[in-house]
């Protein structure tokens, strides 16, 4: 059986996940860190001599908020604490990070420091804040058609048109859209009997020729 030889230093470092050890003392000294910080333009002699501390990387409207959950987190005795916040790259871009941190403490139990990983977290947080907006959009258009007198229907091309879809102000007619999805009632039974093969007709005539819109 072939062996192979792994060298952990160097998945470490060529992985997007920087592994950290700070003092708990004031903005968090760095004692150790992965050489992959790079990523966000820093090097690992930033940090390790001094110039920069961990707490000066984290995006000074996230600071208060990163120090007061690891200090109650820490004061309840637990062990292991999972945040989001922004961070600063050496550049200035801000980026969303999402950071573990594990805590420490010396033998007389009191906190020592803070080991944690920290990873980029900017594509998945654009992502929800993208579905959020689509989200938002698409309830404010349903408030619109709802609070409208026109009705929305999808229907399937079959047999008395059954409904798939159709929107809340129906209620206003007497019905609920439940009346329609479950297949209680399809569309045609809102057309008044002496009109249904006119408007069938119609349709069917609209679509063969082509077009997308018939009114």
């Amino acid at each position: 059986m072939k062996q192979f030889d792994i060298n952990l230093e160097s998945l470490i470092n060529s992985s997007p996940i920087v592994i950290f050890l700070c003092k708990s003392t004031e903005s968090w000294p760095v004692e150790l860190i992965t050489e992959n910080i790079w990523q966000f333009g820093y090097a690992v002699e930033d940090f390790i001599s001094g110039n920069i501390r961990y707490l000066d990387i984290v995006h000074p409207e996230d600071v208060e908020r990163v120090k007061s959950e690891v200090a109650e987190f820490s004061e309840k005795g637990c062990t292991e604490l999972t945040q989001e916040y922004r961070i600063l790259t050496a550049s200035g871009e801000t980026r969303w990070s999402e950071v573990k941190i594990l805590v420490r403490r010396d033998e007389d139990g009191k906190v020592s420091h803070y080991q944690g990983t920290l990873c980029d977290a900017t594509q998945r947080k654009k992502a929800e804040e993208s579905m959020q907006k689509a989200l938002k959009k698409k309830n404010e258009l349903k408030n619109v058609i709802n609070s409208s007198p026109v009705f929305v229907f999808l229907c399937r091309p079959e047999e008395g048109w059954p409904v798939e879809f159709v929107s809340e102000n129906i209620t206003k007619l007497g019905y609920t859209p439940e009346d329609f999805t479950s297949r209680r009632m399809l569309y045609t039974d809102l057309i008044h009997p002496g009109d249904r093969e006119r408007i069938r007709t119609e349709v069917e005539k609209f679509s063969r020729n082509g077009y997308t819109e018939c009114t």
